[in-house]
């Protein structure tokens, strides 16, 4: 049995990426792995006083939902201090992992290609998920807020189509209805980050306003901005140009919008086809 070990934060995407992770390994080599979670606090620990469910009850949860559950075993290390402290630790080249056969780098971007059992595939309905960063604990790094909160509610206005529900998701909505939203919704927009996990392992038609590399990485089955704002010299300088991307993206929210809803729906299907081969090869 492979030993993997993650450095657990407060972020569901985390744990999910470990449990990817975990899973494409165990897939590519035939060997189970038994990935060892290491949290800097205690079983009971809430980020947010307000949390409904603490996040080792979120993992536990979330992986009964997994192809091949068996596959990976979660094991937790409480209180650990193997990696370096702080859950959200800006330092870009921290460890977050060790594969005991040191498969990939601790720095790396490990094959994260999964997905969910296939009876969790529903018939989905007429509903538009978001999530936004505006209510979130700690403020995400710049570029996934370059939007404002104004720019966030003129999305929201734009979506609020006749016959649909517009189902707004934040980082306190408990774990089984945010998966149940994003399991049994038509289309997601948001920021690069909080659920988005989820939404990749249904290969979820998406739009995330980044230019970073990592959206892709991580959600293979979104739209993300066309340009690299990151040319500019700084943030301020690029703000507006993205900003305006995003606006000519949705337009008026109406018929204008219906070709980047295609490309959004062309691009998950592109998605779906790579993780449904799971389920037919085992």
């Amino acid at each position: 049995m492979e030993k993997v070990r993650w450095r657990g934060t407060p972020g569901v995407g985390d744990f999910m990426w470990a449990l990817n992770s975990s899973h494409k390994y165990a897939y590519n080599t035939g060997e189970r792995v038994n990935l060892e979670m290491h949290w800097e606090h205690d079983e009971d620990y809430l980020h947010h006083p307000q949390d409904p469910e603490t996040i080792i009850q979120r993992m536990e949860w979330m992986h009964t939902k997994y192809h091949r559950q068996d596959d990976v075993k979660i094991t937790h290390v409480y209180n650990s201090d193997l990696f370096e402290s702080g859950a959200f630790n800006n330092n870009q080249n921290k460890d977050r992992y060790y594969f005991d056969s040191e498969a990939y780098k601790p720095t790396g971007s490990p094959d994260n290609n999964w997905v969910f059992k296939k009876k969790e595939f529903v018939p989905k309905t007429k509903k538009i998920v978001m999530w936004t960063p505006h209510y979130n604990k700690e403020s995400p790094r710049s570029w996934k807020r370059f939007l404002t909160s104004d720019d966030w509610y003129d999305i929201i206005k734009l979506l609020s189509w006749k016959g649909w529900i517009l189902q707004e998701l934040t980082y306190r909505t408990p774990i089984k209805e945010a998966y149940k939203h994003i399991q049994e919704c038509d289309f997601i927009v948001c920021y690069d980050g909080m659920w988005h996990y989820i939404a990749r392992n249904f290969a979820k038609p998406m739009y995330i306003p980044s230019w970073e590399g990592v959206t892709s990485y991580n959600t293979p089955n979104t739209i993300q901005l066309e340009n690299e704002y990151n040319q500019y010299l700084d943030f301020v300088t690029a703000q507006p140009y993205a900003q305006q991307e995003v606006k000519d993206f949705f337009g008026t929210g109406g018929e204008d919008f219906v070709p980047n809803l295609n490309r959004m729906k062309n691009k998950a299907h592109e998605h779906m086809k790579r993780i449904e081969r799971f389920w037919n090869e085992d």
